[in-house]
């Protein structure tokens, strides 16, 4: 269940942060310079904040970062520039350093401008909404939320935002405080009128970490309305109506994965062998074993089986023969028994091939195809003659169904011959019963 983990791994969250941390630049890049308070500036501090901003609308940012940085460590200690201009060089700065995306220095200068308290109200608002925005990008979580949910609080109605809450989401996430995230994420949702996949995908996440699989579920049901041809997310919907509560049986996988994962197949949308595997399996614990056989069957039609290893073939192939056994499909249960006794893996170990040629004789023996078996039986006994009582005892099988009597009963009396005392009992009595069988068909 890896993937319920994922949604709040550290990357993603970044990313998701990083475009509501655009949206709040977007917000405060009107700021620069408002002449609400230029009375207040002396002649020399307004002709300085003119040429910042001459400069910043020429987008010239390394020059802006030189001229501030030069009014705020004046050489000269008797030319002290007011706590208003220093409000807006620091505020200027910030902005410098956001265009080069250095977050680090841009909170510091930030927060120096919105400690000083002299812009007015609705400059200082934006301040603490970037500064409190900054603060969690730079994983300063605990004050960045207490910040960012005051500045929320203080802005009204009609402009807050449902990135907005996404933040405190994400932000909320970092902490893996989910019960706190989730309400979050969900009046993001709501408030914009077709959230994208990442939030929704987010959403998901928090529904999962605090196990509410039937919130999960639909939400990622609006998931897949966006993005149907992707298996990733019939994948993710499958998984999560695994946790469904069911009336099944304990051992049988509930109805409704169980058919959101057909309906992918159906479409052609696997893209691993391991959705073939798993949709095999849930339609065998819950009691069909044919159409589970026909999925995996299919699976080895498909590219993704090829480009496996061998040893993984030979498992696919293995999961099949089983499947069609218990479906009681002899000929295919052959067919892909055959298949696995062709593995370079299984011909190099002689014990091991030796009972899948058994195997596949008696499957060829429950098809009555005594001709073939015989010659399966021959093969084994000739290639594998260590400990041979049980392939007599099915040659004689195979001879007395031939109607070779004679023959067969020479086989059951080598069978018996053969057997060893401490592992082929069972076969020393099947063959003795097969002796008085003939013996009384004489008779």
């Amino acid at each position: 269940m890896n993937f319920l983990n994922r949604q709040a791994s550290g990357c993603h969250w970044l990313r998701q942060y990083r475009s509501g941390l655009v949206f709040l630049l977007m917000l405060t890049s009107s700021l620069t310079f408002s002449g609400a308070q230029a009375a207040n500036l002396t002649p020399a501090e307004f002709k300085q904040l003119q040429e910042i901003q001459a400069l910043q609308t020429e987008a010239r940012w390394l020059e802006v970062k030189t001229l501030v940085q030069a009014q705020l460590s004046p050489e000269d200690s008797s030319k002290q520039v007011s706590r208003l201009m220093q409000a807006m060089l620091w505020r200027a700065l910030a902005q410098a350093e956001l265009q080069e995306a250095d977050y680090a220095k841009a909170l510091t200068a930030i927060r120096n401008a919105w400690q000083l308290k002299q812009l007015p109200e609705a400059d200082q608002l934006n301040l603490q909404g970037l500064l409190a925005q900054l603060m969690i990008q730079q994983d300063e979580l605990y004050q960045g939320i207490l910040l960012f949910e005051d500045w929320l609080a203080k802005t009204p109605e009609d402009q807050q935002q449902a990135r907005h809450y996404l933040t405190l989401a994400q932000a909320y996430s970092q902490q893996e405080s989910w019960s706190k995230a989730l309400p979050n994420a969900e009046e993001a949702v709501k408030r914009h009128e077709s959230a994208p996949v990442s939030w929704l995908a987010l959403l998901v996440g928090l529904h999962t970490r605090l196990e509410q699989w039937p919130q999960a579920v639909n939400v990622q049901k609006r998931i897949l309305i966006q993005q149907p041809r992707q298996m990733r997310h019939w994948r993710q919907l499958a998984m999560l109506q695994y946790r469904l509560p069911t009336d099944e049986r304990k051992d049988a996988v509930n109805p409704e994965a169980v058919a959101s994962l057909r309906i992918a197949w159906q479409q052609q949308l696997f893209d691993r062998t391991n959705d073939y595997q798993l949709l095999s399996q849930w339609l065998n614990a819950n009691g069909q074993p044919l159409k589970a056989a026909q999925v995996l069957a299919d699976a080895q039609q498909q590219p993704v089986f090829t480009a496996l290893s061998e040893e993984q073939q030979l498992v696919v192939a293995e999961q099949l023969a089983g499947l069609w056994l218990r479906a009681k499909s002899w000929g295919k249960a052959e067919q892909s028994l055959q298949q696995v006794a062709s593995h370079t893996a299984v011909k190099d170990n002689p014990e091991r091939s030796a009972e899948l040629y058994k195997q596949i004789a008696r499957l060829q023996m429950q098809q009555k195809k005594w001709q073939v078996a015989g010659e399966t039986l021959n093969t084994l006994l000739a290639e594998y003659p260590a400990d041979p009582a049980e392939v007599l005892l099915l040659q004689g099988i195979v001879l007395l169904q031939q109607e070779q009597v004679a023959a067969a009963e020479g086989k059951f009396q080598l069978a018996e011959q053969s057997v060893d005392p401490d592992s082929d009992k069972y076969v020393g009595k099947n063959a003795r019963q097969w002796l008085r069988y003939i013996e009384q068909i004489r008779s």
